[in-house]
């Protein structure tokens, strides 16, 4: 259902804080004071959901599925230095404000509000519920009446001069001189700064000056003041109007820390550049943590810099702090320089000693930092004789690398650990289990251990041992206490990965011994195949044969193949690996052995239609050898050279038919000769119905009569008389009857002994009559319009199915529209099984292609139906054709019209974004009613709403773009999806006194015919047709100028109602017109056509294949 929010409540399952709350919390003063500085200074993105650990550092306690969020803004102050950093927690699981802080002195008297907090919670309201959620209260008129204005809420009306501006103007003027000004401006600043140790980072509060250095008490207002460009007041006696004031270091260290500042005041954590004391943020000092310390440290330079009250000097050399060690009877000591970490980052750790700030790395993963910390807390350390091997393999090896250590009375290399021999045992059990075992062996003991035994550990090298074990740990999932060994459990994919790849891998830690168990478990590559396809009696028969391979062992490949897995198991345990060179010919080889081979791969009978799509796919690849008998080959080579063929054109029609139409006619002639049917997929207007008779008048004309020329064509209805009529034009020769009459009428002219070459039917009347046809045989059948049958379960499909004909032709400009199954429906009607069943059909292409893009499955298909589709365009044959010139003129809806569409959108809109996508499916017809509703509201509102009588701006455009037409001599065809449309711009054209003709599914077939051939020679200047009824099959080239009222979902539907005036016989450039309405779901369906035209071509020309069926989210984007 559709629904609305009612004003500060609530929805049903939804508590949030809201009025009711506010007037609770607040007296009338502090609300009407938050609101007004809310309208004055309103704020964005106030409101952020708080994390757990957030909740927690702000003392909230945390519970789970609670939503508590922080509302966060800085205000401006009266004083031009300070600004209030405001923070309010809102929890709205429950209703209620938790607790709030602000920085202003307001606050700090009252400790629980202040205005800026009214304010926070105001724009909240607002941001959640509008403007209406205080209007008609007592708050507004309170407010009215504190600001003395009629409308509080009109934006803009408490907006106040700028602070900034404000000052300037009141401060006293001395001539023409500001001696504050020229006095920064000739007075060189410096900085020190002062760090200090914080949770995670450090703190640093500067110091600016020339003469003397005063403390910046708000960082915040010296970066604005920076970044607006105001000078900035520093103590009694200079002051900052440029960054060139400070010396190189200083105007180095003030840009990297205004850097921070602008690309974190556009954050939600831009709070976090301050520090937190107490729950709120202190101004006076910038915290520093990660890489922005870092950052600092490298540009510190020579400022001044104090840690506590000593000063320091930053030296960032990368060295450790000084450590020694000295021998002693029964141990060592170790001793090291007095030192105080300050910080750590992800990269370094910072610490100090005496009068220097240094850094060495912090080892990811390792214990530097750990070690460090220890250290600095004490300076002596002693290690007995017993710990020495721990010390050395665990502690040594980490402060080494980043300090040198001196030593008194021994060497360190006589304590270091020796690095062992590792060997890596590899099993497999039974059940498939991996196990590893993994040795260390020490040749100054000569002693070995395995690895996860705890067995002398104090003289084992730990450290070298742990990282052994995280190497070699990651490859298995799971550990065997009994035999310290570690296992790996899985299915053929963690097996297969083993084999190929962590094998490989452990042996870089170690030697790897692999049991027999183990090494009967090969992987293998794909073999080389022997192929030989020879023809014969009209099949072709396949064998594919492996030198290497038993038949079985050939099959079970062929069997599993799948070119979307990286492998595939054997019944023997062993492994092929697939090669992705290999791929396109070893899916095809699948391919054929699932559907033709059975149980032998040498032994296969295929139908002739596969014979072009095996030799594409397998000719000249590496790894197969092809061996093609002479019949194989001449019919490549005739389908080849098929518009090449010596079929003569008759002669009646030689000089009437294109090269391009001949060559059409004599890749028919081939096709029926070779055995095959096919697709006449040429552009509209290039004249796919004239190539047709002439391949049947061609057939007339060799001597076929009777049971071998009788042809059917079956048309939509609108087309049958066209058809009557160009056979008399063009090939009177051929004889023909139209199945016209009532059903007993019908049934006499079918079963009628008197014979014709040529019967013409509809789709509509087939389906009716199939049982009549149920004992003659055709030897041809066209069916005109193809994509009439694209949806396979209709009677239409079926009813052409059923007809018994040996040679089939489909006509079409537009063998695809939207999905792929209707290519699949019409190859279905023309050679049954060459795309397999619907079935197969989607497994195999639809939804690799369509879900997955799969661009390799695109090319599969596209190379299986190329040889039987014939497709040319008219930008390609017809150079002689005047240009098609396109235009989208759009209109801005106004007034009421424009009201209602926004209310409708929206209304949709916030039904879709309720809905889950499971009830979305159930709603389809709903959401298609309310889809069709805001295009008929584009269209003009009058069209479903009675008494709408206001604005209509797509007619008025339309008409006066009519009127213009007709003023200039042209002749228009007018194209709309609703026959109400056409009712409404006949109104129009009437009133302007143009005269116009119609065709719209009312209108006969007979009347069609007159009313186009009128049209071709009348002065009528205006053709209005509905775009299902006159989109195909009407010859126009009288007109030359198309207007498309409203765009539709699918615009090969548009192009075809075009192409009834761009074709041939046309003189003139046709210009096209599409009427879009701006901001409307027309400029979305425009997109979308733009996107998703293309559909026929890409499968055909090979650039990719899209649907255009919408889901939710796509409706939802478009409104």
């Amino acid at each position: 259902m559709l629904w609305k929010k009612v004003r500060g409540v609530g929805t049903k399952n939804e508590i949030v804080y809201d009025l009711r709350h506010f007037e609770r919390d607040f007296n009338g003063t502090e609300q009407v004071n938050g609101l007004e500085l809310a309208l004055a200074e309103p704020k964005k993105d106030i409101r952020i959901k708080m994390l757990a650990n957030e909740q927690r550092e702000a003392g909230i306690p945390y519970e789970s599925g609670d939503k508590i969020f922080s509302l966060r803004a800085v205000w401006k102050n009266d004083s031009n230095t300070q600004s209030a950093l405001c923070n309010v927690y809102v929890d709205e699981t429950h209703g209620e404000w938790i607790s709030a802080n602000c920085s202003c002195s307001e606050f700090n008297r009252n400790r629980y509000c202040c205005h800026h907090v009214t304010a926070l919670l105001s724009q909240y309201l607002m941001d959640h519920w509008g403007t209406e959620i205080f209007r008609g209260t007592k708050i507004e008129k309170k407010l009215a009446e504190q600001a003395g204005v009629p409308d509080p809420f009109v934006p803009g009306v408490l907006r106040k001069t700028d602070q900034d501006l404000l000052e300037m103007l009141n401060m006293p003027q001395v001539g023409n001189m500001d001696p504050l000004a020229e006095l920064a401006t000739n007075t060189e600043l410096h900085m020190e700064c002062h760090l200090a140790k914080e949770k995670g980072g450090v703190s640093l509060e500067l110091k600016i000056g020339s003469k003397r250095r005063y403390v910046v008490k708000s960082m915040l207002e010296l970066f604005r003041s920076c970044d607006e460009g105001r000078v900035y007041q520093i103590g009694k006696t200079d002051c900052l109007s440029s960054l060139d004031q400070f010396d190189m270091d200083g105007r180095r260290a003030m840009e990297l820390l205004l850097g921070q500042y602008r690309h974190k005041k556009s954050t939600p954590y831009f709070s976090t550049m301050f520090l937190r004391t107490s729950g709120s943020y202190n101004e006076r000092y910038v915290y520093l943590e990660g890489r922005d310390l870092d950052a600092w440290m490298e540009n510190v330079g020579e400022i001044p810099c104090y840690v506590g009250d000593d000063q320091v000097r930053i030296r960032l050399d990368g060295a450790g702090p000084e450590i020694s060690m000295e021998r002693q009877p029964y141990g060592m000591l170790l001793k090291t320089e007095s030192f105080f970490i300050l910080a750590k980052t992800e990269d370094w750790i910072y610490f100090q000693t005496g009068d220097r700030v240094s850094r060495t790395r912090n080892q990811q993963g390792g214990r530097l930092g750990e070690i460090l910390e220890l250290l600095s807390g004490k300076s002596e350390f002693y290690i007995r004789n017993k710990e020495l091997p721990l010390f050395f393999g665990q502690v040594l090896p980490a402060i080494e690398d980043q300090t040198e250590i001196q030593t008194t009375g021994f060497a360190l290399d006589e304590y270091r650990p020796e690095i062992p021999k590792v060997s890596i045992y590899l099993d497999i059990s039974q059940d498939e289990i991996i196990s590893c075992q993994v040795k260390c062996r020490y040749d100054r003991s000569g002693k070995e251990y395995l690895l996860y035994d705890e067995t002398d550990r104090s003289v084992r090298n730990n450290g070298f041992e742990e990282e052994l074990r995280r190497v070699t740990g990651k490859y298995f999932n799971a550990y065997d206490e009994t035999n310290k060994s570690m296992c790996l459990s899985g299915g053929p994919e963690e097996l297969y990965h083993f084999l190929t790849e962590s094998v490989t891998e452990l042996g870089k830690s170690g030697e790897v011994f692999i049991s027999d168990a183990l090494q009967k478990l090969k992987v293998r590559k794909l073999p080389s195949v022997d192929i030989g396809i020879r023809m014969d009696t009209g099949l072709l028969y396949m064998s594919i044969q492996a030198p290497d391979m038993t038949k079985d062992e050939l099959a079970e490949i062929l069997s599993l193949y799948s070119n979307k897995k990286k492998f595939f198991r054997l019944k023997n345990g062993s492994f092929m690996t697939t090669d992705p060179e290999k791929q396109k010919e070893w899916a095809v080889l699948a391919e054929t052995f699932l559907q033709y081979g059975k149980k032998d791969p040498a032994s296969m009978e295929i139908p002739a239609f596969r014979a072009l799509y095996l030799d594409e796919m397998l000719k000249n690849r590496d790894g197969i050898i092809l061996e093609e008998n002479r019949k194989y080959k001449e019919l490549l080579f005739n389908m080849d050279t098929a518009k090449e063929a010596n079929d003569e054109v008759p002669e009646s029609l030689r000089g009437i038919l294109r090269p391009y139409q001949a060559d059409g006619f004599r890749w028919m002639k081939t096709l029926k000769r070779c055995g095959f049917c096919g697709i006449l997929a040429d552009d509209m207007g290039l004249g796919k119905t004239l190539q047709m008779l002439t391949f049947l008048l061609s057939e007339k004309e060799e001597g076929k009569t009777g049971d071998e020329l009788r042809t059917l064509i079956v048309t939509p209805a609108s087309l049958v008389y066209n058809w009557k009529k160009e056979i008399g034009q063009f090939v009177p020769e051929l004889s023909c009857k139209v199945i016209t009459g009532n059903a007993a009428e019908r049934q006499e002219m079918i079963q009628n002994e008197e014979d014709r070459d040529i019967w013409i039917t509809s789709y509509d009347l087939l389906k009716r009559d199939i049982a009549c046809y149920e004992n003659i045989r055709f030897a041809n059948q066209v069916i005109d319009e193809a994509q009439y049958i694209k949806n396979h379960g209709t009677q239409a499909a079926k009813s052409v199915r059923l007809i018994q004909s040996g040679f089939r032709m489909a006509l079409t400009g537009t063998p695809m529209e939207n999905r792929l199954s209707e290519l699949w429906s019409i190859f279905d009607f023309l050679m049954p099984g060459f795309l397999y069943g619907y079935q197969g059909f989607r497994e195999k292409f639809e939804e690799a292609i369509m879900n997955d893009r799969d661009e390799e499955v695109s090319a599969r298909l596209r190379s299986m139906v190329h040889p039987f589709i014939l497709r040319r365009l008219k930008k390609d044959v017809l150079t002689e054709l005047p240009d098609k010139i396109e235009k989208t003129v759009t209109i801005e809806l106004e007034g009421e019209q424009r009201k209602l569409y926004d209310a409708y959108a929206k209304r949709l809109k916030l039904y879709l974004e309720k809905q889950s996508k499971e009830e979305f499916k159930q709603s389809k017809l709903e959401v298609l009613k309310e889809l069709t509703r805001l295009r008929q509201l584009c269209c003009g509102p009058e069209l479903f709403l009675e008494n709408y009588h206001g604005e209509n701006a797509k007619m008025d455009a339309c008409v006066e773009l009519v009127r213009q037409a007709v003023d200039g001599g042209h002749k228009v065809l007018l194209f709309s999806q609703f026959t109400s449309v056409l009712d409404e711009i006949e109104k129009a054209l009437a009133k302007e006194k143009i005269e116009d003709h119609r065709i719209d599914g009312s209108v006969s077939k007979e009347q069609r015919i007159r009313l186009v051939d009128s049209f071709e020679t009348d002065d009528v200047p205006v053709f209005c047709i509905s775009l299902k009824a006159g989109g195909t099959g009407l010859n126009l080239t009288a007109a030359d100028i198309v207007i498309h009222y409203d765009p539709w979902w699918n615009v090969a539907a548009q192009n075809q109602a075009t192409d009834r005036a761009h074709r041939i016989g046309q003189r003139n450039t046709v210009t096209v017109y599409d009427l879009i309405a701006e901001n409307t779901i027309e400029e979305q369906i425009k997109k979308l056509q733009e996107s998703k035209s293309a559909l026929a071509e890409e499968i055909l020309s090979g650039e990719g294949i899209q649907s255009i069926v919408l889901d939710r989210d796509e409706i939802l984007k478009m409104l």
